[in-house]
């Protein structure tokens, strides 16, 4: 059957016309909604219009009818045989039929009808179940992309307010304690004091660092670019790897807000892996434009792993792979990751632009 809703596939019909007449040794038509031979053991009569056929299905009286002797010999290209109904979902989408006598070749059609009518019928049920299927990836979809909005927003508000507001707070605190540590004459509770600016110094970088890992300002300010050499040159002062970047083809091009915050998070998670299980000296990383797409791969010289056996179980670095294909996924992207137990592992994505969703900043 083809995929058009509720109607006769012309080489299913031919198909089943072989089947019935080779058994029976007898000539098979099928015919459309209008009357139409869409199907015949007689190949020269497809597309011939049956006429008691697409009388009957004209007339809006769906039945069974019998073409006699006398009505072959006085109507042109009839032919003696028993012509069955077939129905999807109350209506007649076409016409069954068998040469013989009414006795012989009546069975035979109503069997025939049926079977066509259940083929009818199961290929509309799958073709309801698959656009079901697309309607609920659709909807996965739309809610998926709505919930990291959401909360890529509340990431945005909590770090402008940790950048804003918490650190200009600590800011005031440490020089006030710093101006009251030069009044005191005491020395005892001069290093007190200064004890506690050093503890709120320590307090006011590790706010940072949380501001910069929940949303780091350069990215809305900057783009993708500015925000990712500054995440990868924090990253190789607090860890001992060797990194190895190239930001060829761009400078201070910006994409559009999904296309830079994706890649960004996919960045941040790609870089964390390595650092917890990868055990790895040297990183590579490149970002590139070429024609009308975006690609970033980061690629480490670890361990690595399966990761055929990684699909199959649910640790978190799992997840964190299924995370970054789903954020891929919404921007129309291509995540691929390939590793070798021993030999490191590569992550590479593609996502395609829009000629609207790039922005070129001019200075």
């Amino acid at each position: 059957m083809n995929n058009t809703y509720g109607r006769m596939d012309a080489a299913f019909a031919q198909s089943l016309v072989d089947i019935v007449a080779a058994e029976l040794n007898k000539n098979v038509n099928i015919l459309d909604d209008k009357g139409v031979i869409i199907a015949s053991f007689s190949r020269e009569r497809i597309g011939q219009v049956h006429e008691s056929g697409a009388k009957m299905l004209g007339a809006g009286v769906v039945k069974e009818f019998y073409v006699t002797k006398e009505e072959e010999c006085s109507l042109k290209g009839m032919r003696q045989g028993y012509n069955v109904p077939i129905m999807f979902e109350n209506r007649c989408i076409g016409v069954i039929g068998i040469t013989g006598d009414q006795k012989t070749a009546g069975p035979y059609a109503r069997l025939a009808a049926r079977f066509v009518e259940a083929n009818v019928q199961s290929n509309a049920q799958q073709e309801k179940l698959v656009g079901a299927l697309h309607e609920k990836e659709e909807l996965r979809s739309v809610f998926l992309n709505k919930i990291i909005m959401v909360q890529e927003e509340e990431r945005k508000r909590i770090s402008r307010e940790l950048h804003d507001e918490t650190s200009q707070s600590l800011t005031s605190i440490i020089v006030g304690l710093r101006m009251l540590a030069e009044q005191v004459e005491d020395s005892k509770d001069k290093e007190k004091i200064l004890k506690i600016r050093d503890l709120a110094v320590t307090t006011l970088e590790a706010v940072h660092h949380i501001a910069v890992e929940l949303r780091p300002v350069l990215l809305d300010d900057l783009g993708l670019v500015a925000a990712a050499k500054k995440y990868i040159e924090n990253y190789a002062k607090q860890y001992e790897i060797s990194l190895h970047v190239d930001f060829s083809n761009l400078s201070r091009e910006r994409f559009s807000p999904e296309v830079e915050i994706t890649l960004y998070r996919i960045l941040q998670e790609a870089l964390t892996n390595i650092v917890k299980h990868a055990q790895a000296t040297e990183v590579s990383v490149s970002l590139n434009k070429r024609q009308d797409k975006l690609m970033l791969m980061v690629q480490d010289n670890g361990v690595g792993f399966d990761t055929k056996m990684a699909e199959s179980t649910h640790s978190r670095t799992c997840l964190g792979i299924y995370g970054m294909g789903e954020r891929v996924a919404l921007v129309e992207g291509n995540l691929t990751i390939t590793s070798v137990i021993g030999q490191g592992t590569k992550l590479f994505v593609e996502i395609p632009l829009e000629e609207i969703n790039n922005l070129d900043i001019v200075d």
